[in-house]
């Protein structure tokens, strides 16, 4: 699989991850790595995991998952 960012500029280069969102190949130069909090139901509340989780996205999608959260979340940090 070749990363669609370079594709796009008729660059062929190997694809190191995949966007969560939408599922396009990404090189390393063009994915972004973040962390986020797991939440899972416990009863009528919530419970929080001790290890954040690993969640890589494109540029687009990245844009648009802050385009709605304005103010930075606590939960996600880049890394």
């Amino acid at each position: 699989m070749e990363c669609y960012d370079c594709h796009s500029r008729k660059l062929r280069t190997s694809a190191v991850a995949v966007c969560r969102e939408c599922g396009v190949g990404l090189c390393s130069e063009h994915m972004h790595l973040d962390t986020q909090t797991v939440h899972g139901d416990a009863g009528l509340g919530k419970t929080t995991g001790d290890i954040p989780a690993r969640c890589v996205l494109c540029s687009v999608c990245r844009r648009a998952e802050h385009s709605v959260w304005r103010a930075p979340q606590a939960s996600r940090q880049h890394v």
